[in-house]
């Protein structure tokens, strides 16, 4: 930065001694100059996403279907300024990490010379990355952290589509009154961090508002190492359901401490947002009956706005791509990224700050994560499933089914939920 800065100077000075301009500042926004070996110009977009940590699994296979995106993009086409323009991916690692993350965003920025930025997985990667992008003018679109996690700061360059707390909360309450042998006692498993006071905030008026009671048994840093405390704290109380929202890292140590003490088995429902997102975590867990949050999946009734393609048949690609056959909620959301980064470039047909701005402002598209349509805070409430992992001891597999579908229209609950006895 400090070259490019002097460069700054000594343009400046030159043209005062020329006498041909009044002054110099510094450009409204970043303007890429690269051309393809097609003649197309380049937009050089910077994702900052955690490919390494212990929110990698998040990352795992982003880059293939955001690059696919990407590819669609390129394919279908959109202008800059007049000429045809294409993407290029630029990405950096946020190690799972908030530092981590402000560092590799400012990176991008000041030394790789982003255009535009996008971010995912979780509040730790999104909420430095935007704060980032504020401070250098860059615009910043994020997706898949809760709403008023990401919506802790204003923003006027940063612009997010994920769940809100409300709607999560709604389908927590779905599990929860599908079983009547709880006491109706509710423990809040939340970090010190956004995402956590956002949930712990919100859950005891909600509880109380259906006939609940809400706990909280107090904080707790990430990747603590003693729960005894809060189990206690969670015993002395008679809770029978946990809820809130916790790494899955963090959630599986607290799970197996709750075994040791012996308490698991008082445990009728658990509703840890993120902690069981994915089924690798599920079989090293090896916990039966947890309900999780579905952002996305292939039966969502929603197609891409870049070319029409059904959920499902990105489900299918995704598959192709990965030889995984579960297909994670994570990727409708990378996918989304792209459609979400390619319509406002489209609208804005150029690179400059305001016009992006005014482009995502006014953003309201389908995509296969549902309607994108900003609010005042700039950003998207989302629609959200809900479901549960049960063990198939026929086909010695996991499933995740749906019983809760309310929040996603055209959507269908493909099972209630299966009542265990314990968490054994």
């Amino acid at each position: 930065m400090k070259r490019k800065y002097k460069q700054v100077l000594a343009l400046c000075a030159a043209t005062v001694l020329l006498g041909s301009m009044a002054g110099c500042t510094q450009p409204a926004s970043p303007v890429s100059t690269e051309e393809t070996t097609s003649g197309a110009q380049v937009v050089r977009v910077g994702f900052v996403y955690p490919k390494s940590g212990v929110y990698s699994s998040y990352g795992e296979y982003t880059e293939e279907i955001t690059q696919y995106a990407i590819n669609q993009v390129n394919e279908k086409g959109f202008q800059i300024d007049g000429k045809d323009a294409e993407i290029v991916l630029v990405t950096a690692d946020s190690a799972s990490d908030p530092k981590q993350a402000k560092k590799a965003a400012t990176k991008l920025i000041q030394e790789k010379g982003v255009d535009i930025m996008i971010t995912s997985k979780t509040a730790d990667t999104t909420v430095p990355v935007s704060k980032v992008c504020e401070k250098n003018h860059v615009v910043c679109l994020s997706v898949d952290t809760p709403d008023e996690a990401w919506a802790v700061d204003s923003h006027q360059y940063s612009f997010h589509a994920g769940f809100d707390t409300q709607t999560e909360l709604m389908t927590f309450l779905s599990a929860w009154e599908q079983t009547d042998n709880t006491n109706m006692r509710v423990g809040i498993m939340h970090q010190n961090d956004s995402e956590g006071a956002a949930i712990d905030t919100a859950l005891p008026d909600f509880a109380e508002e259906y006939g609940y009671v809400a706990y909280d048994p107090g904080s707790y840093q990430a990747g603590q190492q003693d729960f005894s405390n809060i189990i206690e704290n969670l015993k002395n109380q008679q809770v029978t359901i946990l809820a809130g929202v916790m790494s899955n890292s963090d959630f599986q140590t607290f799970y197996q401490q709750l075994e040791n003490n012996g308490y698991i088995g008082a445990i009728k429902v658990i509703t840890i947002g993120k902690a069981a997102l994915f089924k690798k975590d599920i079989e090293d867990l090896n916990l039966n009956g947890i309900c999780t949050e579905i952002w996305w999946n292939g039966d969502f009734p929603t197609e891409s706005s870049i070319n029409g393609m059904k959920s499902s048949a990105l489900a299918e690609e995704f598959t192709r791509l990965t030889g995984e056959e579960e297909v994670p909620s994570t990727a409708g959301y990378d996918y989304a990224n792209i459609e979400i980064l390619y319509n406002v470039l489209k609208e804005a047909q150029s690179l400059n700050t305001d016009k992006l701005i005014a482009a995502a402002s006014e953003l309201n598209v389908e995509t296969v994560i549902g309607t994108v349509d900003y609010n005042e805070q700039h950003y998207s409430v989302q629609g959200l499933a809900y479901g549960q992992w049960v063990y198939d001891t026929i086909n010695k597999d996991w499933n995740l089914n749906v019983i809760s579908a309310d929040f996603v229209e055209g959507l269908e609950a493909d099972a209630g939920l299966d009542v265990l006895e314990s968490f054994d």
